[in-house]
C-alpha cells in the first residue's frame, strides 16, 4: 500500500486480505477508514490500520443527526444534515446530505411528505443507512420528526399547541410530523 493520507470513508482494503486495525472499521466486507492518517499494513497480524494524530468519529448506523429540509418531492425528503452535538467527541461527516424516503418517515400510511415537512424545516432523525451513494435517514421511531418548523405562509417560526402548529404572526395553523422534542411549546 502507498504510504497517501486517507479520509475518513475511505476505503483500505478488503476482509478477505485484512482486518480492520486502529482507526479503521468493517462495513459490508470493506475496511473503511474512520481518520485522516496515513494507511499502515501488518503483514504479520493481517491488518490494516490508519496512522493518525487526531482520532474521529465517523457517523455510523443509529447515530442521530439534526437534519435541515432542502427538498421534498413523492417519495423522499432530501436534508443537509450535521452530528446532533452528544459527548465529548467530534463526528464527522463524509456525506453533507442525507435522503429520508416515504417508507422511514411514519409507521403510519403517509400519503403525502409535504403533509409531514417542509423546505427550511429542522428535523431530528436517525441514521438508517450509510451506503457510497449517500446516507438514509429514519423518522419511523418515536422521539424522531421535526424540531422546529416555519409559516409556509410569513416564514416566521411555528408554535406546538396540542398536536397544532401555529404562526403567531399571520395565524396560519400547519401539520408536520412532529417530535417529542419540537423547541416551541
Amino acid at each position: 500500500m502507498k504510504k497517501k493520507t486517507v479520509l475518513p470513508g475511505d476505503f483500505l482494503s478488503t476482509e478477505e486480505e485484512f482486518e480492520p486495525g486502529r482507526n479503521a472499521f468493517l462495513d459490508e466486507g470493506d475496511i473503511i477508514s474512520d481518520s485522516v492518517g496515513k494507511p499502515v499494513e501488518d503483514g504479520k497480524r493481517k491488518t490494516v490500520s490508519v496512522q493518525s494524530q487526531k482520532p474521529l468519529l465517523v457517523i455510523r448506523r443509529d447515530d442521530i443527526v439534526l437534519g435541515r429540509v432542502e427538498t421534498v418531492r413523492d417519495n423522499s425528503v432530501t436534508l443537509s444534515i450535521m452530528p446532533e452535538p452528544a459527548g465529548n467527541g467530534k463526528k464527522v461527516l463524509t456525506h453533507g446530505r442525507a435522503s429520508l424516503p416515504i417508507r422511514m418517515v411514519s409507521r403510519d400510511y403517509v400519503e403525502r411528505l409535504s403533509d409531514m415537512f417542509r423546505i427550511g424545516d429542522w428535523i431530528r432523525a436517525k441514521v438508517a443507512k450509510i451506503e457510497p451513494a449517500g446516507i438514509d435517514l429514519r423518522t419511523d421511531e418515536p422521539g424522531f420528526g421535526v424540531i422546529r418548523a416555519y409559516c409556509t405562509k410569513c416564514r416566521h417560526p411555528l408554535h406546538l399547541f396540542g398536536s397544532q402548529l401555529k404562526c403567531l404572526v399571520c395565524g396560519r395553523t400547519e401539520e408536520r410530523k412532529i417530535s417529542e422534542d419540537y423547541s416551541l411549546k
